[in-house]
C-alpha cells in the first residue's frame, strides 16, 4: 500500500524497562505488513530527520512501536503522552513475506529487533502457521513486563547474558542443535553480528529459508539519500537502499561477506 503521511494522536504509552510501545490511531486503509516500518517526527532541539520503527501492532483502527532510547529523538517520544500528537510517515520499506508454505517458523530476535518479529508473529497465527518467537536480551529486567506479554500471544523462549531469565546465553543458543534441517523458515531482525552468526550456521543451501529484517540508520526513508545502503549478491558488488527495496531481505539476496567486513 502506498505510504501515508498523517498526524496521529497517541491513545496509550506501555513502559516496558528500557522501551515503551506507543499506541496511536491510523487511518482508514492503513494496512502495514510485518516488516515494514513508519517514519516518526521528533520535534524539539533541531531535530529535522525521522526516525525509522518497526510496527509492533496493528489491529485495523490503531498502531504501535516499540521505542528503545537510544538518543535524543528515541528519548523526546519516549516522553510523550496520551493525546499528543505524532507526526508519521508509512507503512514503509518492504515487509515479511508469510508463506511458510507448511515449515515451522523459528523468529529470531536480539534486543529491540522483537518488534516486528511479534507483529509477525502474530499474523502468522492468524494464518495458523506455527511460530516460536526466539528472544535474546542483556537480562531477565531489560525489558520489564514485556516478555509476560508476548508469552500470551506466542510461543516465547529466552536467552538472557547473565542467565537471569530463560536460557544463559545469545538468542543463537535457542536454535535447535546441530545443523540446520528442511522444515523451518527463519525470520531474524536484530544486530548485525548476530544476523551474521545466524547466517553462517544456514550455510551451505539453507540461506533460501532466511529473511532478515536489517537495522540500518535511515534519513529520508525513501531511498532518495542512499544513506542506508547494503550490500547486495546480485549484481556483484551492488548495493540496495534498506529503507525502500528492505528492510527486509532474504537471505540469498545479501552479500554476507561484504556485510562482515563493514561492521
Amino acid at each position: 500500500m502506498p505510504p501515508h503521511l498523517f498526524k496521529a494522536t497517541l491513545l496509550e504509552r506501555r513502559d516496558y524497562g528500557c522501551a515503551s510501545e506507543l499506541v496511536f490511531r491510523v487511518p482508514p486503509g492503513f494496512q502495514p505488513q510485518p516488516g515494514q516500518f513508519l517514519h516518526l517526527l521528533c520535534d524539539g532541539e533541531g531535530r529535522v530527520l525521522r526516525r525509522p520503527f518497526s510496527v509492533f501492532g496493528h489491529d485495523g483502527r490503531s498502531a504501535s512501536v516499540l521505542v528503545r532510547e537510544v538518543g535524543g529523538g528515541s528519548a523526546w517520544l519516549r516522553r510523550r503522552i496520551p493525546g499528543d500528537e505524532l507526526d508519521v510517515l508509512g507503512p514503509l520499506g518492504r515487509g515479511f513475506d508469510l508463506d511458510v508454505e507448511g515449515e515451522e517458523a523459528l523468529l529470531v530476535a536480539g534486543g529491540a529487533g522483537v518488534a516486528p518479529l511479534a507483529y509477525l508473529g502474530r499474523r502468522l497465527g492468524e494464518r495458523g502457521a506455527k511460530a516460536t518467537l526466539l528472544w535474546g536480551m542483556e537480562s531477565g529486567e531489560e525489558y520489564g513486563a514485556l516478555p509476560e506479554r508476548l508469552g500470551e500471544e506466542i510461543d516465547l523462549r529466552l536467552a538472557t547474558a547473565d542467565g537471569s531469565r530463560g536460557k544463559r546465553g545469545t538468542v543463537l543458543d535457542l536454535l535447535p542443535p546441530g545443523r540446520p534441517e528442511a522444515g523451518f523458515r527463519y525470520y531474524a531482525c536484530g544486530p548485525r553480528p548476530m544476523l551474521l552468526a545466524l547466517a553462517s550456521r544456514l550455510v551451505p543451501g539453507r540461506l533460501s529459508s532466511l529473511q532478515v529484517s536489517v537495522e540500518e540508520r535511515m534519513a529520508c526513508g525513501l531511498g532518495a539519500c542512499r544513506g542506508c545502503a547494503v550490500p547486495v549478491a546480485d549484481p556483484p558488488g551492488g548495493y540496495r537502499a534498506a529503507c525502500r527495496e528492505g528492510p527486509v531481505f532474504g537471505g540469498e539476496e545479501l552479500d554476507w561477506e561484504r556485510l562482515r567486513v563493514s561492521i
